[in-house]
């Protein structure tokens, strides 16, 4: 039997799931915060708006679309103020998203942040294999860091009890116009700040890791569909694109329409069906109408209609015959073996586009045109939370929890700025080089002393497109985006807690095995009804009235 990795079913469940530039300046004497203060509004911060700064080659006034550069610009000094800390020291809890860096007593340029901080900084840097283990440690622990970093792998072990006796409100210092204080905090959209998970009891706890808005979608070999099917051409409706991914199918030549199996980090999990129930006009994970209905996308007929698609698909022998045990299918999608894929835009197409350059023949990648599997209706895409993850600080005074925040402001800085250029890229000459357009060229020993260290994971600023090796990257994703956000639909739980969905792994693993089951029949697809009952009775129903209590709470 054919199971799904784990981490692919679950990112189903979670997935089904702006850049803005600041001036720096901090005011040397913030007012006092009210500690029970939160504006009429929410505990969202006020968002400022691009001010100062490098100009963008691609510039959108919509703070939802991510803005872009084609060269780094000329390097900004946007920190104006005095240096953020106050020569103490910062101690910080954050998993090894890269290679371990240069450690801290070694390296230069670590220093050299330090000394434009004025503040120590010590980082706990742990595998992420280990951190839930360890941060479980951290959190029983009688003395916290003074941040730590909330992925969403370990999401479900933040608590409302735990942030409210251990963490620091940040609603009297970042809500309303109080973030006025910390631009660069106060450029991240709102759309992070809700969605990262910070937010509890309509208190604001959590400063996001912004991302892009767009996630999975099906993208396509422009050298051969172009050439096939006609550059400007996008399916009309459901039996459309099945025509199509028949005319693009030539088993003969080894080449398939579609091919995404349930593995590797390009599988829109399990078989690329993400795209597949945005194409139905399934929910975004859940919908929630004028009346307080909350449903979730599995208990839809659009849903199960996608999934008998799908079935059809595969039957008709449009996919490679291996993919039900193949690994990472975007390897194959980029040798050419199939033209069409579920793929992920931003970071995920950015590397593909790379690795297409790399083949000879060299291949290229773009989007398949939206479209709906009813041409009456309006194609839709799935929008994510729009950030990666949070950071919460540790409970203080009210002079130390500023502190900390204008350390996390200046961390923040924009793209563009000398202080974002020492954060990613560290010293020049030292750590990188400049090539002839100006775009910095880290050396190894530059990515050690930087690059790996975590800066970004701390705090950053809104994310940019910017990859000066792939020329015409940046005005590609700019315009894809604004295609995909013009048409996005939200999941209205992003940002809401749900403690029984953070723990229900096994449920998950439970549903879509047997939906893998239904796709090869090895079950009736008659069975589905039963797979949603199932799923409702164990978990599903609970689910579903902890998200409306927390949405009424909202309310």
């Amino acid at each position: 039997m054919n199971h799904l990795h784990r981490r692919d079913a679950l990112r189903l469940g979670g997935a089904a799931v702006a850049t803005s530039l600041a001036v720096a300046c901090v005011p040397s004497a913030p007012a006092q915060p009210t500690p029970a203060a939160v504006p009429a509004s929410g505990p969202l911060p006020t968002y400022l708006p691009p001010s100062g700064g490098p100009k963008p080659d691609f510039l959108s006034s919509d703070p939802r679309i991510t803005q872009g550069f084609i060269n780094y610009p000329t390097p900004v000094k946007t920190w104006t103020a005095a240096p953020p800390g106050s020569g103490g020291t910062l101690n910080v809890f954050v998993p090894a998203y890269y290679p371990q860096p240069t450690a801290r007593d070694q390296d230069p340029t670590w220093k050299a942040v330090e000394q434009a901080l004025n503040s120590t900084v010590n980082m706990i840097i742990t595998a992420m294999a280990d951190y839930s283990t360890r941060l479980q440690v951290v959190m029983a622990g009688n003395d916290l860091p003074d941040t730590i970093h909330i992925v969403g792998t370990v999401a479900n072990l933040i608590s409302p009890q735990f942030v409210d006796s251990q963490c620091a409100d940040l609603s009297p210092y970042l809500s309303g116009d109080a973030a006025r204080d910390y631009p660069n905090l106060a450029a991240i959209p709102g759309y992070a700040y809700q969605g990262a998970g910070g937010i509890f009891n309509n208190r604001l706890y959590g400063i996001p890791i912004q991302r892009y808005l767009p996630a999975f979608w099906f993208f396509r070999n422009s050298d051969i569909w172009d050439a096939e099917i006609g550059a400007d051409v996008a399916p009309k409706d459901a039996a459309d694109f099945k025509k199509i991914l028949q005319q693009l199918n030539r088993p003969q030549e080894s080449r398939w329409a579609i091919g995404n199996s349930a593995n590797g980090p390009a599988s829109g999990s399990m078989y690329g069906l993400i795209s597949f129930l945005e194409m139905f006009g399934a929910p975004n994970a859940w919908s929630l109408d004028s009346s307080g209905k909350l449903v979730r996308d599995r208990e839809t007929d659009q849903y199960k209609a996608a999934i008998s698609y799908m079935k059809d698909l595969m039957g008709s022998g449009l996919y490679p015959p291996d993919f039900q045990t193949a690994g990472d299918s975007r390897s194959a999608f980029i040798a050419g073996r199939f033209v069409v894929s579920t793929e992920a835009f931003g970071n995920g197409w950015n590397d593909f586009w790379r690795r297409g350059l790399q083949q000879t023949p060299q291949r290229h990648y773009t989007i398949v045109g939206p479209f709906a599997a009813d041409a009456s209706l309006k194609p839709q895409h799935y929008l994510t939370a729009g950030t990666v993850a949070y950071n919460v600080l540790k409970k203080g005074s009210p002079d130390r929890v500023r502190e900390v925040l204008r350390i996390l402001n200046y961390l923040a800085a924009p793209f563009g700025s000398e202080e974002d250029l020492l954060l990613t890229y560290g010293l020049r000459d030292q750590d990188f080089s400049m090539d002839a357009n100006g775009n910095p060229i880290p050396s190894q020993q530059g990515l050690l002393n930087a690059g790996y260290v975590p800066w970004q994971y701390l705090a950053h600023r809104p994310y940019a497109w910017y990859q000066s090796d792939l020329p015409g990257y940046a005005k590609a994703a700019f315009d894809v985006e604004q295609t995909l956000v013009g048409i996005g639909v939200t999941n209205p739980t992003v940002g809401l807690h749900s403690a029984t969905q953070a723990k229900n792994a096994a449920s998950e693993q439970a549903f879509y095995d047997g939906l893998a089951d239904l796709l090869f029949n090895r079950r009736p697809f008659s069975d589905y009804d039963q797979l949603v009952s199932d799923w409702r009775t164990s978990v599903g129903d609970t689910i579903r009235q902890e998200y409306l209590s927390e949405i009424q709470h909202k309310g």
